[in-house]
């Protein structure tokens, strides 16, 4: 998650703790309002300037509140007579004329919250019988009822972009939930925060689609942005409450940070995360477990080089219903992406992950949950690519999905194979260029077989004998130093031993003892984190999270090295080669990026030691601490 820079600030001629921060444009020009002897005044901070803001009309103590402010600096929000706020107002500082802005179904309720550049308004107001509702009303102040369809007591609308799309919340069965409306055919979607245990609520949308707002849990109310599918904590490091309530084009928030001496506006600057730094040549991915309330669903990304962690960062949050599958580059070559599953829906998304930040997200569509991840790899021959392989848990069958640019542009059947047989990993064991090839084993015998695959297909298919079942694959790499080779790794589930299996020609060519390491270290998977084009091994202890790296060439564990520990209640995702150097499934080192890891909740090869769950214990402390980082 990038770094986030709060600057708080009070009105001069406010009581202390009275300052509030509604509304920013593009100039940084922020409105908001707060009180003083007299009642409440909105404000508008420009320049470092604080200007009061009086509606003529108001009286009471309620006063003028100010909500929101387009490019052009109208201002808008609502006034009190008497004891309440009944009526919304536009500023516009060009003439400095006030004109009351009135809902024709409201009884005198009505209060503005948003603007955008082309004027158009929204807010909410209430009817005869009490009920909220949001509206729009455009340029020509014509007026549009807004009521969220799930809605069982009230829709509020708070704000507005240049493309007219919606923000805010509805309320149902007591629980507040925010919501974006589109007017591109009219559709409410629902955005709840996956943290929120007390309710949602979407305050600011800028013309980029990013969404602030505000969710409540145990611990407090929290602010967030939701941009591009994932959702981000934004907390003032100061202890207290924070509340996001609007969002320019620059993605700076305005706010208001609630602590022990009362409320004070807020202006959050987000600085993306920096960089790998020079010898990065490897990143690793951790998921926060979804047992630990204070980390599920927040995902971090390390950078190793030299068998050493170089920088760590937070990525970001996504629902704990989406669950790690792998990485692969599925927008081009230039970037290594991450794979999410839905497991109510079957549903795919990828996130397109480029210099430690989350730059984009797709959906690639839904399968049937009896499809099951199988693993990724190059499988339709178009160089760069990386494709998917998914197996059908009740028959065996096997199917292809080639991805490309975020999407998935083909499917194939690939045959289907007794489920005795399952799935173990992928890479160029034919020793063909380019190919991606595929070992399954047999649960019942130990036995190996290579499926190589061409053009989407199984083009032939051969047995490597058979390993006795105390034998399980850990994974796949060049560990022989051949060039272009695919080795194989197995591990003895008794002893600990390791077994390393040189491939070529499609056929097992040598076996050498490696050693072995105690069975409270398991094998969490295989990158270049030694250097560029290595096929290193990492093991995690199961009772401190610790995780060492174990440096492999020819054959042999060459060297040794800690990473450093972390809690169990983070769980590794997967490794990716940085800078990316192909597909997934190539031949090259970026292959090797462990499809060990791929299976990590999504139904992967059933061989793999990675995918033992992990202990919950969160008594050991983080690499890297999260989910919020301030400088």
């Amino acid at each position: 998650m990038p770094i986030n820079i709060f600057n708080t600030f009070n009105d001069p001629s406010a009581f202390t703790g009275t300052t509030q921060a509604f509304g920013v444009n593009d100039a940084d020009q922020i409105v908001g309002y707060y009180q003083d002897a007299t009642g409440n005044h909105g404000y508008l901070l420009s320049g470092g300037v604080f200007t009061t803001l009086n509606d003529p009309s108001a009286s009471g103590s309620n006063g003028t509140i100010a909500f929101g402010i387009n490019a052009s600096g109208q201002i808008l929000g609502g006034y009190g007579v008497g004891s309440i706020t009944a009526h919304g107002f536009l500023y516009d500082p060009s003439t400095g004329t006030y004109t009351t802005i009135d809902d024709p179904l409201g009884i005198g309720r009505t209060t503005a919250f948003g603007i955008n550049a082309t004027g158009q308004i929204v807010g909410t107001y209430l009817d005869s019988l009490l009920n909220i509702h949001g509206f729009v009303r455009d340029s020509g102040g014509m007026y549009a009822t807004i009521n969220d369809p799930s809605a069982t007591s009230g829709t509020a609308a708070l704000g507005i972009n240049a493309a007219g799309q919606i923000v805010g919340y509805y309320t149902n069965a007591g629980v507040n939930h925010g919501f974006l409306y589109n007017p591109n055919g009219g559709t409410y979607t629902t955005i709840d925060d996956p943290l929120a245990t007390g309710g949602t609520q979407a305050f600011g949308i800028n013309d980029a689609g990013q969404i602030v707002g505000t969710y409540d849990n145990a611990t407090g109310t929290h602010a967030f942005i939701y941009s591009g599918g994932a959702f981000t904590t934004i907390d003032d490091p100061v202890n207290g409450h924070t509340f996001a309530h609007g969002i320019n084009n620059g993605s700076q928030i305005a706010g208001t940070l609630s602590d022990g001496t009362g409320n004070h506006g807020f202006l959050e600057t987000t600085v993306p995360n920096p960089p790998p730094p020079a010898g990065t040549t490897a990143d690793m991915i951790l998921r926060g477990a979804d047992t630990s309330p204070a980390v599920m669903g927040q995902y971090e990304i390390y950078d190793i080089g030299n068998n050493a962690i170089l920088a760590g960062y937070s990525l970001g949050q996504v629902g704990t219903d989406w669950r790690f599958v792998g990485l692969g580059g599925f927008n081009g070559i230039d970037t290594t992406d991450m794979v999410l599953r839905n497991s109510s829906t079957g549903a795919f998304e990828v996130y397109d992950i480029s210099n430690n930040n989350i730059t984009g997200a797709g959906a690639l569509g839904s399968v049937g949950l009896n499809w099951q991840f199988g693993g990724f790899g190059d499988f339709s021959g178009m160089p760069g690519e990386t494709d998917m392989i998914l197996r059908n848990s009740s028959s065996g069958a096997l199917e292809v999905y080639d991805i490309a640019n975020n999407s998935l542009t083909n499917a194939f059947a690939m045959g289907a194979v007794g489920l005795n047989w399952q799935i173990a990993g992928f890479g160029d064991f034919s020793s063909r260029p380019n190919e991606t090839d595929m070992i399954m084993r047999n649960s019942t015998t130990g036995a190996l077989e290579v499926y190589d695959i061409a053009n989407n297909q199984l083009t032939s298919a051969f047995s490597m004998g058979a390993v006795g079942l105390d034998w399980q694959v850990a994974g796949f790499g060049n560990f022989s130093s051949n060039p272009g080779e695919t080795d194989m790794i197995m591990r003895n589930s008794t002893t600990g031993a390791l077994e390393v299996y040189d491939i070529a020609n499609n056929a097992l060519t040598s076996a050498l003892s490696m050693g072995a390491v105690g069975l409270d270290w398991q094998v969490a998977g295989f990158g270049q984190m030694n250097g560029a084009g290595t096929s290193d091994m990492v093991l995690r202890n199961v009772n401190t999270g610790a995780f060492e790296v174990y440096d492999i060439a020819n054959n042999q564990l060459t060297g040794a090295a800690s990473l450093g520990q972390v809690g169990l209640d983070w769980q590794l995702g997967g490794f990716a080669a940085d800078p990316p150097t192909g597909s997934m499934g190539s031949s090259g080192s970026t292959a090797q990026l462990v499809q060990a890891m791929a299976g990590f909740g999504g139904g992967g090869a059933a061989e793999s030691l990675n995918t033992v769950p992990l202990s919950a214990d969160t008594s050991q402390q983080a690499l890297l601490t999260a989910p919020q980082q301030h400088p």
